[in-house]
């Protein structure tokens, strides 16, 4: 079982400072309303006497941001070396352009290092082209530090797909109708294992090297696949509770 590690004291302002020197996205989350953006870190500010955390208005969040002040927010994010933060506080103001959270007492930091893993769409494609032709995978889910692909069949070459073997991962999705496309350059697979309820191989990458762009893309990916979930799980307790 992982120990977390609490930050408190002058060690606060300090991580903050590299989050907003840094421009590090966060994951933000008004708690009990299913909402969550992403967004970064501002700065700090006094609002009402209370030392505040002052962040941008998070992606998808304008048009109804001021309804959340009050209430409860939940913030996450990983460091340069992919270190997991989380923080909880209130929303103490909201304006057109930032949003006030009050400076938390603590922040939670994970001694190993995490991504938020999430099913994919199910036509999210991986390809991988070899000397003889081109494989197309299933992919099963993904996080910021690897991906789960399936053969579509029960094919496995044992020559090719090897545990430590290093591919390329061109990832293949739609984002709102349009067609996006992500090259890892180099990602190693770790674990191969059968589904004994499909027959299929899967094929579990570790994800070595790609570009700020594609990394900054396949969090995008990660966060699309988050909100989509989040957003059938509030359909279904709505249909629930009809």
């Amino acid at each position: 079982m992982e120990n977390p590690e609490e930050i408190t004291g002058s060690k606060i302002p300090e991580l903050l400072e590299q989050l907003k020197r840094e421009r590090i996205t966060i994951r933000f989350v008004v708690l009990g309303t299913g909402s969550e953006g992403l967004s970064i870190v501002l700065g700090t500010k006094v609002v009402d006497g209370k030392t505040c955390l002052i962040i941008d208005i998070p992606t998808g969040m304008r048009y109804w941001i001021s309804q959340a002040q009050g209430m409860k927010a939940f913030i996450e994010f990983t460091d340069k070396d992919k270190v997991h933060y989380t923080l909880r506080s209130k929303i103490e103001g909201v304006t057109e352009n930032y949003v006030c959270i009050r400076l938390p007492m603590v922040i939670t930091r994970l001694q190993r290092r995490k991504f938020f893993r999430v099913s994919a769409p199910a036509d999210t494609k991986a390809i991988i082209n070899e000397k003889d032709g081109r494989y197309e995978f299933n992919v099963i889910d993904i996080s910021e530090g690897g991906i789960l692909i399936s053969h579509p069949a029960s094919f496995h070459d044992e020559d090719r797909f090897f545990k430590g073997a290093l591919k390329t991962l061109i990832i293949l999705y739609r984002e709102e109708g349009i067609k996006q496309t992500i090259k890892v350059e180099k990602a190693e697979i770790k674990r191969i294992e059968k589904s004994w309820e499909t027959g299929n191989y899967n094929y579990a990458f570790q994800f070595i090297e790609c570009g700020k762009k594609e990394e900054n893309d396949i969090r995008n990916l990660v966060f699309s696949c988050q909100r989509r979930i989040l957003m059938l799980r509030q359909l279904q307790k709505e249909e629930e509770q009809a």
